[in-house]
């Protein structure tokens, strides 16, 4: 027995690219997190690319009776995107012109938990002593962390405004664009074949198993605000458990608020994108 709790919330842009996805029939539970192509695009329904990306895999996943083999539906979820973008007339090998979403996905069995997952979302599961582990692992920090130190340099160097901030990293974020599906780089479904070989799958039983996590990278707490003496993820699932997830993203709401300008906690944007689920398990 699996009780859902959810929550997503729509940054910045007037579009929510985040998603998430709910098949109670074939037991699959989700987020994913649109990425939008640095070349600007918009459908005739007035869609970015990072939208369409999240929702078509979302509407995949959601419309399965039955689940075969994760890998092979997230592969196909992937070839769907591939088809849209072709019908849409994107050059496939342009890297910056591509739709694409993050994803992490669970698959509940009777004795088992099945996960998949790509880019940085995470799964984090959570039992009954309270002991936390992580299923995945942020597959873009090691590129981000130039920028957000090039980012952290140009507030030292007394730039205030986000746009100009923005300015002395565009290179280094179009820059790991090209590393989408590479050796050294990260996983996103994109529409690029060589996605499949990038994803993170396994699974886990579900002895002692209380709740399962999963989040969308505008969910993270900022590194600065987690005591030093805890883990991080350990931290993270703690407080999304205790305050519940709707009280954590307001909590970290009001934090994107007070520092507009990005100029305290640095990143990209003054708020993405939020998507969390938490499965908790109930005793049979």
């Amino acid at each position: 027995m699996v009780t859902v709790e959810q929550f997503t919330h729509r940054g910045i842009h007037f579009l929510n690219e985040d998603a998430l996805v709910i098949n109670e029939q074939a037991s699959l539970y989700g987020v994913l997190d649109g990425v939008s192509s640095i070349v600007p695009y918009l459908s005739d329904k007035k869609e970015t690319g990072g939208y369409i990306a999240a929702q078509t895999v979302k509407k995949y996943f959601e419309s399965l009776d039955r689940v075969v083999q994760l890998t092979d539906h997230v592969a196909e979820a992937n070839q769907k995107l591939r088809e849209l973008m072709l019908q849409a007339n994107i050059n496939m090998k342009n890297k910056e012109g591509l739709w694409g979403t993050a994803l992490a996905l669970v698959r509940i069995q009777e004795d088992r938990m099945e996960f998949i997952q790509t880019g940085d979302c995470m799964i984090l599961a959570v039992y009954q002593d309270g002991e936390v582990r992580p299923l995945t692992w942020r597959q873009v920090a090691h590129l981000e962390s130039p920028a957000i130190a090039k980012w952290e340099e140009g507030v030292n160097k007394g730039l205030s405004n986000q746009k100009d901030l923005h300015g002395t990293v565009i290179d280094i974020i179009r820059a790991n664009r090209f590393q989408s599906n590479t050796n050294g780089g990260y996983g996103v479904l994109n529409g690029e074949a060589q996605a499949a070989h990038f994803l993170e799958y396994g699974k886990i039983n579900k002895s002692r198993l209380k709740h399962v996590i999963l989040l969308t990278d505008g969910l993270f707490w900022p590194d600065r605000d987690v005591p030093s003496d805890r883990s991080y993820w350990s931290y993270i699932a703690q407080c999304v458990l205790e305050k519940g997830l709707e009280q954590y993203a307001h909590e970290l709401l009001e934090i994107e608020e007070a520092d507009p300008e990005c100029l305290i906690y640095a990143r990209f944007k003054k708020s993405d994108d939020k998507t969390g689920m938490v499965l908790h398990f109930n005793k049979p």
